[in-house]
């Protein structure tokens, strides 16, 4: 047993049914797997060398390997993480002032086929293991040391995070609880093409932010980029939307990736603003990444898409505007798994 894929309820289950100790023992090995860094049970001080020798015959802290660090010229890293079949998943780390975000993975790979996104080419190869995905924001910071301090995370990776929700909520409840990771649930985001029936299910477990990947402002559009728009339509994901209990002062947030002479008139602005009313939403819009991957599919002018940005604020729907980043190492939205092998 990977001890690092254990949230807490379910570590003080394995210790009292494998090793028969009680809750705060499991509590002090909670604390000395998170908040001291062991690596190894070796170093494990506040525990009893008996219990210790005991644990390693039964577990494992197994963590990913990195296989390498891209650095861009804006100051985004991307991560590769080495897995056990040979491929790598993707983490990028986005520095911006006081504000710190990494994003971070949940698949490899992905089955939702986005027709503008990357990951989508590969298809679904496997779900990652609760322990590889808390393993990228515990392992990254580590890697920057006193240097940095990760501010945000944002399941906005390679996958979906709501088709691995089994794995993922326990990931997140590592990264939430106080004895581990201690993240703040206002700065944990999970981004989501619209699994209707997950988004009650996520919003049950955990009071994270959500964000929905809309791209487009007609069924027919949506479901011609967004396939999983024919199962679950655009309408059933905005009624979904609105139903949803979210914890007090939370919105939406609705990502628009742009695509120039495609989805960013006016028009698309005033039906984006009609189609949102009733929901407690922000839209954050992403003018499209480039990549010769897709020839057909452009990126819009910023002239373009500060006048839909104007058209949504001034009609009272808040509204920003991604700043691309890590573009020269393949890290923007939409290119993750362009250098996964």
């Amino acid at each position: 047993t990977n001890l690092r894929g254990l949230n807490r309820t379910a570590l003080a289950g394995f210790v009292r049914d494998v090793l028969g100790e009680d809750e705060a023992v499991a509590l002090r090995l909670f604390k000395e797997i998170w908040q001291r860094g062991a690596t190894s049970f070796d170093h494990m001080p506040t525990l009893r060398k008996s219990f210790r020798d005991t644990l390693a015959e039964h577990a494992t802290l197994d963590e990913l390997p990195l296989a390498r660090t891209l650095h861009s010229k804006d100051g985004t890293i991307k991560f590769l993480w080495g897995l056990e079949e040979g491929r790598t998943i993707e983490s990028v780390l986005i520095p911006d002032g006081h504000r710190v975000t990494l994003c971070i993975s949940s698949q490899v790979g992905c089955a939702m086929a986005c027709t503008f996104c990357l990951t989508g080419d590969m298809g679904l190869i496997r779900h990652l293991t609760t322990a590889e995905i808390v393993g990228q924001p515990y392992q990254v910071q580590r890697y920057l040391g006193d240097s940095m301090r990760i501010t945000n995370l944002v399941l906005m990776g390679m996958g979906e995070p709501l088709h691995n929700l089994p794995a993922l909520v326990p990931a997140l409840q590592i990264c939430l609880d106080e004895h581990a990771l201690n993240y703040s649930h206002r700065r944990v985001t999970v981004s989501t093409v619209g699994l209707v029936p997950k988004i009650a299910e996520l919003a049950n477990a955990l009071p994270v932010n959500l964000a929905i990947s809309l791209n487009a402002t007609t069924e027919a559009h949506r479901r011609q980029i967004m396939p999983v728009t024919r199962k679950y339509s655009m309408q059933q994901l905005l009624d979904q939307c609105r139903t949803v209990k979210l914890p007090r002062g939370k919105r939406i947030t609705f990502e628009y990736v742009m695509f120039a002479g495609e989805n960013d008139t006016l028009e698309d602005a005033e039906r984006l603003r009609l189609l949102l009313e009733g929901i407690p939403a922000k839209v954050n819009l992403i003018p499209y990444n480039e990549n010769p991957g897709r020839p057909q599919l452009k990126r819009p002018s910023d002239e373009v898409v500060k006048a839909f940005q104007h058209h949504l604020v001034m009609h009272g729907t808040s509204c920003s505007i991604r700043t691309t980043r890590g573009i020269d190492i393949s890290a923007a939205c939409g290119q993750l798994g362009k250098t996964a092998a």
